[in-house]
């Protein structure tokens, strides 16, 4: 049974290395060669690419849109230092988002957030009123 590959061995190019890679290629190098001299294997993409379309840019991807506007995260985020014990699914009840907790957690993380566990003891010091 084969090793699972790791993300680590698809690394993108950076618009340098590929301008290099086309050079190099163009000089007549092997594709072993160039991929020594970057320690990238990618180098033939990114040949293929330019022999294709004349361009050695990577294109723009298309994702699937965000579940939550920008608004919305703020407001989550904000409602997150407001209230520091409030789990997530009362965050996303107060918010009012359709969106998953996992998407709230999500969020939530991007921002610097760590996930919040609502508080199951009693506090052994009084609350300052």
């Amino acid at each position: 049974m084969p090793l699972k590959r790791r993300r680590s061995h698809y690394q993108q190019l950076t618009e340098f290395e590929r301008g290099r890679v086309v050079g190099l290629r163009e000089g007549e190098f092997s594709f072993l060669d160039i991929a020594e001299s970057l320690d990238s294997n990618v180098s033939t993409n990114c040949w293929q690419q330019w022999s294709r379309e004349d361009t050695a840019s990577r294109k723009p991807g298309s994702r699937r849109p965000c579940g939550t506007t920008e608004r919305e995260d703020r407001r989550n985020r904000r409602m997150t230092v407001a209230h520091r014990t409030a789990s997530v699914a009362e965050i996303r009840a107060a918010v009012g988002t359709t969106v998953t907790q996992r998407t709230v957690t999500n969020r939530l993380l991007q921002g610097q957030l760590r996930a919040r566990h609502p508080v199951a003891c009693i506090p052994l010091t009084p609350l300052a009123t």
